[in-house]
C-alpha cells in the first residue's frame, strides 16, 4: 500500500513541475484595475426575438389546449357520478365538486390571458 501511494505521489509531482515548465509566460496581457472585460462571445436568445409576453402567451395557448379538453372530460365525469349515485347524497356532492373544480381549473387558465394583458400594462403603461 506504502509503494502505490508513493509512485501516485511521485507521478503527481512530476507531472506537476513539467506543466510547470511548458506553460511560461506566453502573452502577457495588461491588466488595468477595473477595466471592463471585453469578449467576443455572444449568446444568441432561444426564443428568438420574442418578448416575455410572447412566450407568456404561448405558454397559455399551450395551457389552454390541454386543459380544455381536460376539463370536458371532467365535467362528464362529475355528471357521470351524479347520474350513478342512485341518490346517495355524498356521491351527488363528489359530482358536484368535479365539476366546479373543473370549470374552476378552465376559468383560471383562460383569466390567465387576461393576467398578461395587465401586467404588461402595469410595465409598459398604457400604450400598446
Amino acid at each position: 500500500m506504502y509503494s502505490i501511494t508513493a509512485a501516485l505521489l511521485a507521478f503527481f509531482i512530476s507531472v506537476s513541475t513539467t506543466f510547470a515548465q511548458i506553460s511560461g509566460q506566453g502573452d502577457v496581457v495588461p491588466v488595468t484595475p477595473n477595466a471592463p472585460v471585453t469578449s467576443r462571445v455572444t449568446f444568441g436568445s432561444p426564443f428568438g426575438n420574442a418578448t416575455i409576453t410572447d412566450v407568456l402567451n404561448r405558454i397559455i395557448d399551450y395551457a389552454i389546449l390541454v386543459v380544455s379538453p381536460l376539463a370536458a372530460v371532467m365535467i362528464l365525469y362529475g355528471a357521470f357520478q351524479i347520474m350513478a349515485s342512485r341518490g346517495d347524497s355524498k356521491k351527488v356532492v363528489a359530482g358536484r365538486q368535479t365539476i366546479l373544480y373543473a370549470l374552476g381549473g378552465l376559468t383560471i387558465v383562460i383569466l390567465a390571458r387576461g393576467l398578461v394583458g395587465i401586467f404588461r400594462g402595469l410595465i409598459t403603461g398604457l400604450n400598446p
